[in-house]
């Protein structure tokens, strides 16, 4: 089992069991931590190894693996002609993308989703979008931490961009 299920078990224990918001948040955001540090630790170990960390060029798979994964009607458009980019603006384009993704199977499951990737002549942006028909109703709503925006707004402010979410 991974650290994912066990996290949504933790959760949907933390609800059943009535537990408060604070110890619900607390779970997420310990979960959160140990996502981020097995990643960071992958990432270390890949490095040593010199195997390539993900870029916006795997934003297919990643988009193909969240389709399979949750069932929903994702796509993925590529908008300009590709470019280079640094690791760094690479890497941070790519996982702003996974915890969008993230986000959207947990609180909009099911939701038609739209990943566009963008190159400009000054910059390159990756756009997710979330389309839900009807009213959406899960158990994992209102359960995150909270700290997954905030994570993709400074993860691209330290290579010089920016991240911005909200309703489209």
């Amino acid at each position: 089992m991974n650290i994912t299920m066990y996290v949504i078990n933790a959760i949907l224990l933390a609800v059943r069991e009535a537990a408060s918001e604070a110890l619900r948040a607390a779970i997420e955001r310990s979960a959160e931590l140990a996502r981020s540090g097995l990643a960071d630790a992958r990432q270390a170990v890949g490095a040593l190894r010199g195997e390539r960390l993900p870029t916006v060029d795997q934003l297919t798979s990643l988009v193909d693996d969240f389709r399979r994964d949750t069932g929903a009607d994702a796509t993925l458009r590529v908008d300009g002609d590709s470019r280079p980019l640094s690791a760094e603006a690479s890497l941070a384009l790519f996982r702003g993308a996974q915890e969008a993704l993230t986000n959207i199977a947990r609180y909009a499951p099911g939701a038609l989703t739209a990943v566009t990737v963008t190159y400009r002549a000054d910059r390159t942006v990756v756009t997710i979008e979330d389309h839900v028909s009807g009213p959406q109703t899960t158990t994992l709503s209102g359960a995150g931490g909270g700290h997954g925006l905030t994570a993709m707004r400074e993860r691209a402010a330290r290579v010089g961009g920016t991240a911005r979410a909200g309703p489209t």
